[in-house]
């Protein structure tokens, strides 16, 4: 019994041993798995703090740098928070080897994760509407690399581009605006405002005003869910732009012009605020440019954009081919948008709610 007391005492100890060892594991693996969550949320409570600080209303609701690559830069027309994705393409080169003139020798491929937030205010501030964007992209070759030449040129048997040093960093944008909207034949159609854009790419201040949705036809149709008709809208926007940690040398001063034309079904809510219910619109963009070569002359851009929309879902792409994308297919090459529309879901899921059911109960 002497000798058998010390081995039972062995195996005691390091099956203790051993249980200690799994609750020390267990106990690593429970702390980190806090201090990712942690890490997480004192990330996601800075960027809300951050968008709480600078929140006060003066850039536009497609996060920088989108508008100067093409896309639409007219101010909402009605109450929105959404949320999507936002990207946007940078090539030096084109598939002949033709360089764009420009400071810029990187490939940039923007990854904008985004969330927009405009409200159209009433009562004290009757007239005027608010916009907040913010958007952080983990910048890389892909996935633009891959629509560029394995979807666009590929169905068009066009040569592919290829990439040059490709940015591989964090960007961050935070984009705000003020709006002041006046009525012209019904509410909110002419619009004036300005607003900023502050982050990594570059930094900018602009003034815009034009039309938006001004009906061009009568009503061709009414319904339940409104009236269908042709609209158009009209842009004129001068900005002063300053370098960020991306675009280390931009044209100071900008001009843009952009006109567009629409057809959907629209809804005017009590307030004035036009909502479509679906729309396809296609729009032109000159801008006088933001990029500069060696010399600082700067380089005048020439797009187009087509949206669709359905609801609260809203898909948008832009090009500066201009009809020619082989001669063209270099500089802020192209850029695509898909959002969704929170508040309006869930105003739908809350209109589901309010509607009374039309089954009558059973007699018993």
């Amino acid at each position: 019994m002497v000798r058998v007391i010390p081995v039972f005492l062995a195996r005691q100890w390091f099956i203790a041993i051993e249980r200690g060892h799994t609750n020390v594991i267990a106990i690593d693996r429970i702390r980190a798995a806090y201090q990712w969550a942690a890490n997480r949320w004192i990330f996601f409570v800075a960027i809300v703090l951050l968008v709480v600080l600078i929140s006060t209303p003066v850039s536009g609701e497609s996060p920088a740098p989108s508008v100067h690559w093409g896309s639409m830069a007219f101010p909402d027309q009605y109450s929105t928070f959404t949320g999507g994705l936002t990207l946007n393409r940078f090539t030096p080169t084109d598939g002949l080897g033709n360089k764009y003139d420009s400071t810029v020798e990187n490939t940039l491929g923007f990854n904008l994760i985004t969330v927009s937030w405009t409200q159209h205010w009433h009562r004290t501030w009757e007239g005027w509407s608010t916009n907040l964007t913010a958007g952080i992209s983990p910048t890389a070759d892909e996935p633009t690399q891959y629509f560029q030449n394995k979807v666009v040129h590929q169905l068009r048997q066009l040569p592919t581009v290829p990439t040059v040093d490709p940015r591989k960093e964090t960007d961050v944008m935070i984009d705000g605006s003020l709006t002041r909207w006046f009525p012209l034949f019904r509410p909110k159609v002419i619009f004036m405002g300005g607003g900023f854009s502050v982050g990594t790419i570059y930094q900018q201040g602009f003034l815009r005003a034009g039309i938006r949705r001004m009906p061009i036809t009568p009503t061709l149709y009414s319904g339940s869910w409104g009236d269908v008709s042709a609209r158009v809208s009209a842009l004129g926007r001068i900005s002063y732009q300053d370098n960020g940690a991306v675009l280390h040398a931009v044209r100071q001063t900008a001009g843009l012009v952009q006109p567009s034309i629409a057809f959907g079904q629209y809804v005017t809510t009590e307030t004035g605020e036009t909502i479509p219910t679906w729309e396809i619109e296609f729009a032109l963009m000159w801008d006088s440019g933001i990029f500069v070569n060696v010399t600082g002359q700067s380089q005048e851009q020439f797009a187009w954009a087509i949206a669709a929309s359905a609801g609260p879902l809203r898909f948008e792409t832009w090009n500066d081919s201009m009809g020619n994308i082989a001669e063209r297919d270099y500089g802020p090459t192209y850029g695509a948008m898909l959002t969704l529309d929170v508040l309006r879901v869930w105003n739908i899921i809350q209109g589901f709610r309010r509607t009374p059911s039309t089954q009558a109960p059973a007699s018993s």
